[in-house]
């Protein structure tokens, strides 16, 4: 989780910690680094582990979609292939009748008819086969430009589908090498940061309520995740990312929301902090005020506290929420 919300309730008791390893240690030379380094690293790690967590859940977004394209692609260009096979089977038989035809002209048609009647039937025919063929040639011909339309976009979805695929491998990667990184992390933090910072409890276990509907349902699902393990690209129902988390919620109320927090940004309403209800979204950046650098998302529960699932090692809980310069803004889903 980044500094903005380590930060938020938790920097008291993270400064007792650090009292509390000074006092009992005899590392007081100058040398010796500040208690608090490990925590610093975990949660600058934790912050770009975030958002890389995000940027990889759009890159498998737009693989899907891509994937998706492709096939349907596939399958349009099969059907096109196959109508232009059957036209084409088409307009081979009338081309051989019509050749007959052709040497069966007006003419011909007066020599042999029986009568008037007879000769009109016959040149009668002979105008449909024209036509019939006529018609038949115009449609296979549009069918083969289909056809090859099909196929050059069926080629563009497969060559734009490797590059989104390759595009996704590149940042799986860079998010499995940061998530490492701060997994050593972790293990530099003592035990008394990793409870400062709520490692393996829950420190609130309140009731909260929100307005009547589905922000209050929203709220009573997120809230009965309290406890659960926090993992990355987690959607639930027993682990969860933060995004994950207020999506699933939302869910369980029977509100859609976007996968990643910076989508989720764009949902509903904004709110300002000082009008927060239960159940609006809270939303964090990298501290720039940039909302494209929104990686943390979280939902208000009232008396300025939030629910959220934070990073590596914490589990969901309640936990204080003010703005500290990531603070970017809020958003009511319903109501």
């Amino acid at each position: 989780m980044t500094s903005h919300r380590l930060k938020l309730g938790t920097r008291g008791a993270l400064a007792a910690a650090a009292v509390l390893a000074v006092v009992g240690s005899n590392s007081g030379s100058a040398g010796a680094q500040p208690a608090d380094d490990p925590v610093e690293q975990y949660e600058e790690l934790s912050g770009q582990a975030e958002k890389l967590n995000d940027d990889v859940l759009k890159a498998q977004e737009n693989l899907d979609a891509k994937k998706a394209e492709l096939s349907k692609a596939g399958a349009d260009l099969s059907q096109a292939r196959l109508a232009e096979e059957q036209l084409r089977g088409q307009v081979d038989v009338l081309t051989e009748v019509t050749f007959q035809g052709a040497r069966f002209n007006g003419l011909s048609a007066l020599l042999v008819s029986d009568s008037q009647q007879d000769f009109l039937n016959r040149m009668s025919a002979l105008e449909v086969l024209a036509a019939d063929n006529a018609e038949s040639m115009d449609k296979l011909s549009a069918a083969v430009a289909q056809a090859n339309d099909v196929q050059q976009r069926a080629e563009k979805a497969a060559s734009e589908a490797t590059v989104v695929a390759e595009d996704f491998k590149k940042r799986k990667s860079e998010l499995d090498g940061r998530i490492g990184e701060l997994r050593k992390a972790v293990n530099n933090l003592s035990s008394a940061q990793k409870a400062g910072l709520g490692f393996g409890q829950v420190k609130d276990t309140g009731t909260y309520l929100g307005p009547p509907g589905a922000a209050n349902a929203a709220l009573q699902a997120a809230l009965s995740k309290r406890g659960s393990q926090y993992q990355w690209g987690g959607n639930g129902p027993n682990a969860f990312d933060c995004s994950g988390l207020t999506k699933w919620a939302y869910a369980a109320a029977g509100v859609t929301l976007p996968r990643v927090a910076v989508d989720q940004y764009r949902v509903g309403r904004p709110v300002a902090q000082n009008e927060l209800q239960p159940g609006d979204l809270v939303f964090y950046d990298d501290g720039t005020g940039n909302p494209a650098a929104i990686h943390h998302v979280a939902m208000y529960v009232g008396e300025g506290k939030m629910v959220d699932a934070p990073t590596e090692g914490q589990l969901v809980d309640v936990r204080a929420i003010r703005g500290d310069g990531h603070y970017i803004g809020a958003r009511r889903i319903v109501g």
